[in-house]
């Protein structure tokens, strides 16, 4: 009998030390996320065209360096058939575009989104095309696909004649999804802690 009890409490011992271990790993990350998470959330909120900016600032620095590689890789790399020029001209384009983006950042995002839009109204026309045809077929739920994908349509009219509006949707729906997840690291901070104390 000696023998079972202390084989529990080296089990018990064991599976202690390896929830203080993860609490001292685990903990400091999930509160140092939560509140990175939390207040970029709300700086997203309260400055959305402000964070849009700084986001273009992002992508201009992230394609002048890769326009900067492809063209030294270009010039670097001998290639048959002069492929290495390509290279040359696609890093240009890109160092080209990434510059634009960081001297008109308000007007970068504004393009970009026109760029989603006019995707998004493709979608929304493929997807009325379809509940057309099913409606004739009077097949599955036509309804209700033929007024989703109206609804699609006049969304992505509204956002062509105001494509700021869309990109400022956009921020925050990333803040409630940062907001989400900051939530999510604070209940598994809370559910650490009560371990341990359990332990």
């Amino acid at each position: 009998m000696p023998s079972i009890k202390n084989k529990k409490r080296k089990n018990t011992s064991v599976i202690a030390e390896s929830i203080k271990k993860l609490y001292n790993k685990s903990a400091p990350l999930l509160v140092c996320e939560a509140l990175l998470f939390g207040v970029a959330a709300v700086l997203m909120f309260f400055k959305p065209v402000a964070f849009l900016a700084i986001l273009t600032f992002i992508i201009g620095g992230a394609l002048v360096l890769f326009g900067l590689y492809r063209t030294i890789a270009g010039f670097i790399t001998t290639r048959d058939f002069g492929a290495g020029w390509f290279d040359v001209l696609f890093g240009l384009l890109n160092v080209v575009i990434g510059v634009l983006f960081c001297i008109y950042p308000v007007g970068s995002m504004i393009s970009l989104t026109y760029i989603f839009v006019i995707l998004f109204m493709f979608k929304a026309l493929r997807a009325l095309i379809f509940a057309i045809n099913m409606a004739r077929a009077r097949f599955g739920h036509y309804w209700f696909d033929l007024i989703m994908s109206i609804i699609l349509i006049v969304l992505a009219v509204v956002l062509l004649v105001y494509p700021l509006a869309g990109a400022v949707a956009v921020v925050y729906y990333l803040a409630v999804t940062l907001l989400l997840y900051a939530a999510a690291d604070v209940y598994m901070f809370i559910e650490l802690l009560r371990l341990k104390k359990l332990v």
